[in-house]
């Protein structure tokens, strides 16, 4: 290739040399087949002084197209060189034209060239041959879902979210909670009398816990007025409450009977008196005679 360069570049400066024109124009093959290249070498010596390249676009003439262009190079002679890559589909002897170039504000012209565009050679002998039948290749697995690999990885896709839905459904039924088993509605005075005959059970005040036991049986005391009468007896002192309790269906005697259980109980909460064994017992059977006397009669223990 090195050869053929250096080869190509003297014959173009000895053109050059014969024709005195500072630029010189080389087609590489004047003869090619129809559809071949051939290689135009465009040389210009402007002996430093500025050129301008005219404007080559895709075609040359209606026969002659460009198929590419290299960029603009220069020798160590100070010469500039640019190749074009030339081809045609037009059988038949074609010109390529002249470029004109602009040397020290003078145009100067490339001389044109010929170019020879062999057509196909038939031979008038052969004898056409007849259609080959439709190759049909075996069908392939592979091939058809690399084909419709679009349909496969759709149809993937929904099995893949029709099983975590599947998934997610039977998990959900497995945390759901056993139905519990219908709560009886207890009456308010059998809930009071069965939490205060296990406070009695606990013997509290046996084992010297007498805070504790008149507080929490003062407690079960107000939540039941409180449930009982509608009267918020566990935001009340125990005077406030007695005041209150002036206009319920409580008679006189019961509300003596709760003023002095509450009257006692407030003595050994905030007085920190202790009370006798005769007062603690005295303490759970006026609480369970409370109730009894005023529970709803409808809710009655039968005789």
């Amino acid at each position: 290739m090195r050869i053929a360069a250096v080869i190509g570049a003297l014959v173009t400066l000895g053109a050059m040399a014969q024709s005195g024109s500072p630029v010189s124009v080389l087609l590489d093959h004047d003869t090619i087949p129809l559809g071949g290249r051939a290689m135009l070498t465009i040389v210009v010596d402007g002996q430093g002084s500025p050129v301008a390249w005219p404007v080559i676009g895709d075609t040359l003439n209606a026969h002659i197209e460009v198929v590419g262009m290299g960029g603009i190079d220069t020798t160590a002679e100070m010469q500039l060189v640019r190749k074009l890559a030339l081809t045609s589909f037009d059988s038949g002897y074609w010109a390529v034209p002249p470029f004109t170039f602009t040397i020290a504000a003078r145009e100067v012209e490339s001389e044109a060239l010929l170019l020879h565009v062999q057509g196909v050679r038939l031979d008038s002998a052969a004898v056409p041959a007849d259609m080959k039948p439709i190759h049909e290749p075996p069908f392939s697995m592979l091939w058809f879902m690399r084909a419709h690999w679009e349909w496969f990885a759709a149809g993937g896709a929904m099995v893949l979210a029709v099983a975590l839905v599947l998934l997610v459904l039977r998990r959900m039924r497995r945390k759901q909670p056993a139905q519990e088993a219908p709560v009886m509605d207890v009456p308010l005075h059998e809930r009071v009398l069965a939490a205060l005959d296990a406070l009695d059970r606990e013997r509290l005040w046996q084992q010297g816990e007498h805070k504790a036991y008149q507080s929490r049986l003062t407690d079960l005391l107000r939540g039941y007025i409180e449930e009982r009468f509608q009267v918020p007896a566990l935001e009340r002192t125990t005077d406030e409450l007695l005041y209150e309790l002036r206009v319920s269906p409580l008679n006189t005697e019961q509300q003596n009977l709760l003023g002095n259980m509450l009257r006692l109980a407030d003595m050994v909460k905030f007085a920190k008196a202790l009370p006798s064994p005769q007062e603690n017992e005295q303490m759970m059977s006026s609480a369970l005679r409370f109730v009894r006397d005023t529970m709803p009669t409808h809710d009655a223990p039968r005789s």
